[in-house]
């Protein structure tokens, strides 16, 4: 290969670059020009479900192009995953989703997506999980909930929002922690579990601060919550560790694309939803949940996640037996 040959390709390439990133600036620079899809893995009326909709219209406004939610309950979490790693990587598909993002290629054998096919765009929060049972069921406190789960090992009957949900792995701590058998209930969201938790159906459930008004109305009765403190919204409900059980444990709150979406789309989403999140309309309607809001953007959202599959991967190492499958 001659010298005049060699600079000719690399001219060649550079330009093609060149080329490319000006067609990545200038889709950037009108995008979005189509309405925005936000993939929600969970059914309608749970926690992350409301806060795609508290979000939606804000970020709609904003961008200029409706956003619109689909919820793709089922297979905790993955049916909606799957799809969100096989959408177009233009940025108009994003996937809001939580811990079963974590907890999934962890305790599952097999997955079917690549983890790699996402990637982290923003981190929302994070919050601890509560103990909360029918007011239909007997149990007033966690030493009654132990002594009524070891009456008959696989007589209470937890709940959750799907396999490998938070409320599935607080549970399963639980259960560990006062050396009791549970019995495992998995539904497709929040929504559908708690009406079953409310009829008398399902003994309780693992879930956040979001459920107060379901407390106040009597329909549900707070045992105790997973976190190092009481929780300013609910200061009444005290910790496992002040009723002699050590559970610290909760879930987290965060968007996704799939991989290769040009960086300038990345940051016009990540800008968007940063001025979204300042909303006070938006933040009083999230924070009402009792989730700690802390919007963190791509690369420290990454590094969050890493921390979080260590823990739970130290847990698994350490014994915990999780079943998803």
């Amino acid at each position: 290969m001659t010298k005049r040959t060699t600079i000719k390709r690399l001219l060649s390439r550079s330009l093609c670059v060149l080329a490319a990133t000006s067609i990545s600036s200038a889709w950037a620079q009108n995008f979005p020009s189509k309405p925005i899809t936000v993939i929600v893995p969970y059914a309608t009326a749970g926690v992350t479900d409301l806060y795609a909709r508290a979000i939606g219209p804000k970020l709609s406004e904003i961008l200029g192009q409706p956003v619109l939610v689909d919820n793709r309950a089922g297979g905790g979490t993955i049916i909606g995953t799957q799809m969100a790693s096989r959408a177009a990587p233009d940025g108009y598909t994003l996937l809001l989703t939580s811990y079963a993002y974590t907890s999934n290629p962890i305790l599952r054998k097999s997955m079917p997506y690549e983890a790699a096919s996402l990637v982290p765009l923003m981190l929302l929060g994070s919050s601890n999980n509560v103990l909360l049972m029918s007011a239909k069921a007997k149990p007033a406190n966690v030493p009654e909930v132990v002594a009524y789960a070891k009456s008959s090992p696989g007589q209470l009957k937890l709940a959750s929002s799907g396999n490998a949900s938070s409320p599935h792995i607080a549970a399963e701590l639980f259960a560990k922690a006062v050396g009791a058998q549970i019995t495992h209930l998995p539904y497709k969201g929040t929504g559908p579990a708690m009406t079953d938790v409310i009829g008398g159906q399902v003994d309780g459930i693992f879930d956040g601060v979001s459920s107060m008004p379901q407390v106040k109305a009597g329909r549900l009765r707070p045992i105790a919550i997973a976190s190092e403190e009481r929780h300013p919204m609910a200061p009444d409900i005290p910790t496992f560790r002040e009723q002699g059980v050590d559970l610290v444990f909760g879930s987290w709150f965060g968007f996704f694309l799939p991989a290769n979406v040009p960086a300038p789309v990345q940051a016009r989403l990540t800008e968007a939803l940063l001025k979204t999140l300042q909303d006070p309309t938006v933040k009083e309607q999230i924070l009402k949940t009792g989730v700690r809001l802390n919007p963190v953007t791509s690369q420290q959202f990454s590094d969050f996640l890493k921390t979080e599959s260590r823990r739970l991967q130290g847990l698994v190492d350490g014994g915990a037996k999780i079943e998803v499958e």
